[in-house]
């Protein structure tokens, strides 16, 4: 992937070759849809929309790349309260924030260039290995992020996207918490279950996809329930090394969820 970002240094040319997007309609989401109406109402249910790319989301994040804040206001001085979602990463064995070289950080960082044929911007996770070359961490080396709203919400869904994979450099790895349920954009590029057991991988160990227009690496999150937070944990499962850095990355889509308020 290339991690490419508003308020970020250019990264050098991504590794990554670019590869045939599979066609894969997103669905379309009935919370979100309901986002006008909420705005017209207080009334329960009030449906949310994080947009990383719109004017109804307020961002900002640390320097380090290991915390934030996104705000979802959906109209302005109106009826509808805010909804917050603080975000927290932390780094576990020899894993660290941004590129093997300490130049570039994306990580928590809203991306520059849409995502995952979306035609949107996303949340960009960026981490890199740092243990000697003969070393192979595995899961021991891992991002763990956890993501709490400051009111319980329903329905919530998401996209992962460009999770993929290229040999001797990394084997995107992605793992969730708590009860939701997945789909795959194409099971021909992308298995599991999104588990610790059964993770979310690409199932082949060379396959780069390009993170801007391609579907490959695609999944969609549903968190059926209420639920005030829950954790993404993100690894490398590359066997071996080239020589290469050992950078990786993938993305987040825009959220969307209903509250369900006491004061109506």
């Amino acid at each position: 992937m290339s991690q490419q970002t508003v308020d970020a240094p250019p990264a050098r040319p991504s590794r990554r070759s670019v590869a045939a997007g599979m066609a894969w309609a997103v669905p379309v989401i009935a919370v979100g849809a309901a986002a006008p109406r909420a705005a017209a109402s207080p009334c329960n249910p009030q449906a949310y929309t994080l947009d990383w790319g719109g004017s109804n989301t307020s961002y900002t994040r640390n320097n380090a790349g290991t915390s934030g804040v996104a705000t979802i206001d959906p109209d302005g001085a109106g009826p509808v309260a805010s909804v917050s979602m603080s975000i927290a990463s932390q780094f576990i064995g020899t894993m660290k924030a941004g590129n093997e070289f300490g130049n570039t950080n994306n990580n928590i960082r809203v991306s520059s260039s849409s995502v995952g044929g979306t035609g949107q911007v996303g949340l960009s996770f960026h981490q890199a290995l740092t243990n000697a070359y003969n070393v192979v961490p595995g899961r021991s080396a891992r991002q763990e992020v956890t993501f709490s709203f400051d009111a319980p919400v329903t329905g919530l869904t998401f996209m992962v996207t460009d999770i993929d994979s290229n040999a001797g450099d990394f084997n995107d790895r992605i793992e969730f918490s708590g009860a939701f349920t997945s789909q795959i954009a194409n099971t021909n590029t992308l298995t599991g279950a999104g588990t610790q057991p059964n993770p979310f991988a690409p199932t082949n160990a060379n396959a780069p996809v390009n993170d801007t227009s391609s579907t490959a690496g695609n999944v969609r999150i549903t968190y059926p329930g209420t639920i005030t937070s829950f954790t993404m944990t993100y690894w490398n499962a590359v066997s071996s090394y080239s020589g290469v850095d050992r950078s990786q990355g993938v993305f987040l889509s825009d959220f969307a969820f209903s509250v369900i308020r006491n004061n109506c």
